[in-house]
């Protein structure tokens, strides 16, 4: 076995150099009753053993369904991974699709993926240079410079993450709205600023999915069931 000690990018030196994260959100909102209930009610049922790794069927149709009718996105269900929040998918995207010693292009606020780029030791980067290979994008970028960044995107073929889970309100568009990028985006998105704690986020789409998936089940086996139910019922609940 190696000794730790001589690694070349020994894990405590790295995890040592990590940034403070974020500042937790507030508190939430109580959550309505329907879903406390489904909570229950997948608990009577013993939901209580591992679900299908990329996460319970009527999850993943949910997700795929919402693309669809909300952005005309397309996204088969086997192209989406349910994942223990939004921190472990954009922790599996970033690792997975940029490269050590790679820049990856954020033109907005970069808290949330630092941790994840410096343990790969990728670096975060606020304008285009010839090294990107990813855009990390989220809907508080002005509509002007994404479309400009996803333009250069394609045209280089960066791969894209688009993150869903802290916007204040639903984008008017989608990177993937693009066919000839849709290959190369993957969205996140997350209940964390409505079911804090329950641990509960998906990543959706591109030619990646599978292997975004196998690189998620390397780290945790699956979201509780518990969670997936729950998080269903409040998802169907909003959109009645």
């Amino acid at each position: 076995m190696q000794n730790p000690s001589t690694l070349s990018r020994p894990l405590a030196e790295r995890i040592a150099s990590l940034p403070p994260p974020p500042p937790p959100a507030g508190e939430n909102p109580p959550l309505p009753a329907r879903v406390i209930e489904a909570a229950a009610a997948a608990l009577a049922r013993g939901e209580t053993h591992y679900t299908d790794r990329p996460g319970i069927p009527e999850f993943r149709g949910w997700v795929a369904e919402h693309l669809r009718q909300r952005w005309g996105v397309t996204v088969d269900p086997s192209e989406v991974t349910v994942t223990c929040g939004s921190t472990e998918a954009r922790y599996v995207t970033l690792t997975l699709l940029a490269e050590p010693g790679s820049a990856v292009l954020c033109p907005g606020d970069a808290a949330r993926i630092r941790g994840a780029l410096s343990l790969l030791g990728a670096e975060v980067v606020y304008s285009v240079r010839d090294d990107v290979r990813l855009l990390y994008l989220t809907p508080d970028v002005y509509r002007e410079t994404s479309i400009e960044l996803l333009q250069r995107a394609e045209a280089d073929n960066w791969w894209v993450v688009y993150d869903l889970s802290f916007a204040a309100t639903s984008p008017p568009f989608h990177p993937a709205q693009n066919k000839k990028l849709a290959s190369r985006v993957v969205t996140i998105d997350s209940l964390s600023g409505r079911m804090a704690g329950w641990r509960l986020g998906w990543m959706a789409g591109s030619a990646a999915a599978l292997r975004l998936r196998a690189g998620k089940q390397a780290i945790t086996i699956c979201t509780t069931a518990v969670s997936q139910w729950a998080g269903l019922e409040l998802l169907r609940t909003e959109s009645a």
